[in-house]
This record gives structure tokens, C-alpha cells and sequence, in this order.
């Protein structure tokens, strides 16, 4: 059995939304039915982890209540080093949209990432996505009304697979790496349960987490 801890939704996410969407992705696996999904919230990250699930996903900002003027996040330095130590052991971490917002740059989690959330212009936008075809010879693009996240990104040491057009100029919009015994993908398509249903988005996001849970 393949077990995925799935922790999705913030203060600007739906997580039935982003549950919608990752539905969707694992549907088009073929070995979908050995796949059993296990949503948790960030008090329960840790226990899950203990678990050894074949596969953590986070879709969750660390800022629990990023309106109020006492701003709480969910990350501490504990669950920072078990997340990394969970990776390096070989498991496997997909980073989606908001799981890579609002972390410190300098904490062991964007470290491992090597790249995470800058900025995104306000509203939705027009972007353009940009992406190698499996056999890597022909670009793909398709089109969404999204977030536009541009990002810092330590480009030498990840593989970039993904990229964005837009009101933010080009950025890199997904990339990926091996971890110590473990892997590491970012993907920052969508904002939106259409977005998220959007074929091409659920596509490669199943794409993505097939390359994750592969050996």
C-alpha cells in the first residue's frame, strides 16, 4: 500500500478544494487503487510522520492567521527537523502551492527545497505554463487564471521542469531534486479548485507525484 499524508488549506485555501485537486491527480495513476490518503492538519504532521507514509504533501502556508497582527506559524524548529530527517531517510515531499509560502528562508525545510515562495501580483492573472513533454524534445504550454507565484529558487542544485509567464515576467514554476535517500518536488500551479481540476494541471501534478513515489 502506498500512504500519502496530505496536509492541505490555509487562511486562503480551501482544503476541499486542493482535496478536489489532488483527487483528481492520483486518479490518473494507474496503480490508484494501492494508493490510501491520509489528511491531517499541522498538529497531527508529526504523528504522521512517524507513520513512515510513502509520500507527505504540503499545500499549507506557515502562517496560521496572517491578517492579525500576532502572526502565528505552525513550523516549528522540532517539526522543521523531522520533516528534513523524514526526507533524508528516504521518504518523499511535494511541496504544492502554499507549502512553500511564508517558511524562513533560513529554516532546514526551505533549505531542503531550495527555492520557495517571493510574491505573486495581486488577484488572478493570465499566466502562461511552460513544460518539457515526457521525452523531453517538445515544449508544451497551456494557459489558467492563477496566482502567478514567482520564487526564489537555487537553480544549480534543483531541475527546474516547470516555468510561468506573466504579469510577474518569467519564473520558474516547478522543479525537483533528490534529498539525501529521498526526493523533493515543487509545484506552484493553482490557487483555485478550477485551477487545480484544470486537465493539464492534474496531469502533471500527477506526473509529479508518480516521479516521488517511483523508485
Amino acid at each position: 500500500m502506498i500512504k500519502i499524508a496530505a496536509l492541505l488549506g490555509d487562511y486562503w485555501h480551501d482544503p476541499q478544494d486542493a482535496k478536489a485537486g489532488l483527487k483528481a491527480a492520483l486518479s490518473r495513476l494507474p496503480y490508484k487503487a494501492e494508493i490510501d490518503v491520509h489528511y491531517i492538519t499541522h498538529p497531527e504532521v508529526s504523528d504522521a510522520l512517524d507513520e513512515k507514509p510513502t509520500l507527505l504533501i504540503n499545500a499549507k502556508m506557515n502562517r496560521l492567521n496572517p491578517k492579525d497582527e500576532h502572526v502565528i506559524t505552525w513550523l516549528t524548529d522540532e517539526l522543521d527537523e523531522k520533516i528534513v530527517n523524514y526526507v533524508e531517510s528516504g521518504g518523499n515531499l511535494l511541496t504544492w502551492h502554499a507549502g512553500m509560502a511564508s517558511y524562513p528562508s533560513e529554516s532546514k525545510y526551505i533549505q531542503m527545497l531550495r527555492g520557495y515562495f517571493d510574491y505573486h501580483p495581486p488577484g488572478l492573472q493570465e499566466v502562461t505554463y511552460r513544460y518539457k513533454d515526457k521525452e523531453n524534445t517538445k515544449e508544451q504550454t497551456f494557459l489558467l487564471s492563477d496566482e502567478q507565484y514567482s520564487v526564489i529558487c537555487d537553480q544549480a542544485k534543483t531541475e527546474v521542469d516547470l516555468w510561468s509567464t506573466g504579469v510577474a515576467g518569467d519564473t520558474i514554476a516547478g522543479w525537483k531534486h533528490f534529498f539525501g535517500n529521498g526526493k523533493v518536488c515543487c509545484f506552484t500551479p493553482a490557487h483555485t479548485k478550477e485551477g487545480m481540476l484544470n486537465e493539464n494541471v492534474s496531469t502533471l501534478l500527477a506526473e509529479k507525484i508518480n516521479w516521488l513515489i517511483t523508485r
